[in-house]
């Protein structure tokens, strides 16, 4: 079995534009579909991945109900794209739209703080957390720097203190917890027990040696396996995986057991 619990597609509508401006911004990042609902599938195909967490994003405040009813006819289409909603922070009616991500059976909520110019650890956002926290939904964030944006709206104490905050929410800190930034992502998040990292784009940030002592710190338990396609694919986020002389439970852990232990009750 093989989860891949950070994946990303757009409307067919949008993809054509949307991947090149993304590339552009991300340093003329390559990129490996086209972004649409059939490129995925055709990759998850192509590179053997049985079920892929499908993550979306709201950009902008009053676009959160369109976002999550897209992801929501995703998954009803395709039962192997288990599909995250959204919503902005900085929408009035974030806390509400929890409730209607779980009524539609969809199983996370994602935020990109970045992209969303919100700092994750503003306690002004904590209400929406604590909503996520009651609701029993995961919350996968992209954390770290990124791109589009030269401020960090995730560094790694900001989501120790919302991980201390709302200790029952399970607070999926993307990319190893901090973007290619191993020395954060130790210091403060290896010991929260309800933080996990996913290892998307890991291949690309991290060098072999930092990205072991990451895992073995954090505990293989805690980490799952992603690739954040289209941008990267699974023939270098598991080529590298599988270099590091993890044990074979351990890879049978990040590869897919603690998907099934993180996502809700059936959804695996």
């Amino acid at each position: 079995m093989l989860v891949d619990f950070h994946t990303h597609i757009f409307p067919d509508a949008l993809a054509a534009k949307t991947l090149p401006r993304l590339s552009h911004i991300a340093y003329d990042s390559p990129y490996y579909t086209d972004g649409t609902e059939r490129g995925a599938l055709d990759a998850m195909s192509a590179w053997g991945v049985d079920r892929a967490v499908v993550l979306h994003i709201a950009t902008k405040p009053g676009q959160q109900k369109t976002v999550n009813r897209f992801a929501a006819e995703v998954q009803a289409r395709n039962p192997n794209m288990l599909c995250f909603g959204t919503v902005h922070p900085k929408d009035p009616g974030a806390a509400d739209e929890i409730a209607e991500i779980k009524a539609a059976g969809l199983c996370g909520v994602k935020l990109h703080p970045a992209y969303q110019t919100c700092y994750f650890g503003d306690e002004a956002y904590f209400p929406i957390y604590a909503t996520i926290e009651k609701a029993g939904l995961p919350l996968l964030l992209h954390a770290g720097r990124d791109p589009v944006s030269r401020e960090n709206f995730a560094p790694a104490d900001q989501i120790a203190a919302v991980a201390r905050a709302f200790p029952r929410l399970a607070l999926v800190a993307a990319h190893m917890g901090a973007l290619g930034q191993t020395e954060p992502a130790e210091r403060y998040l290896c010991d929260l027990p309800n933080v996990y990292f996913d290892t998307a784009m890991s291949s690309v940030y991290l060098e072999p040696g930092e990205y072991l002592r990451l895992i073995r710190k954090k505990g293989a338990d805690h980490v799952l396996f992603g690739t954040d396609c289209p941008w990267n694919t699974v023939e270098n986020e598991l080529g590298m995986l599988e270099c590091l002389g993890l044990t074979g439970e351990e890879l049978e852990d990040i590869k897919w057991r603690n998907a099934e232990r993180l996502l809700p009750q059936g959804d695996l």
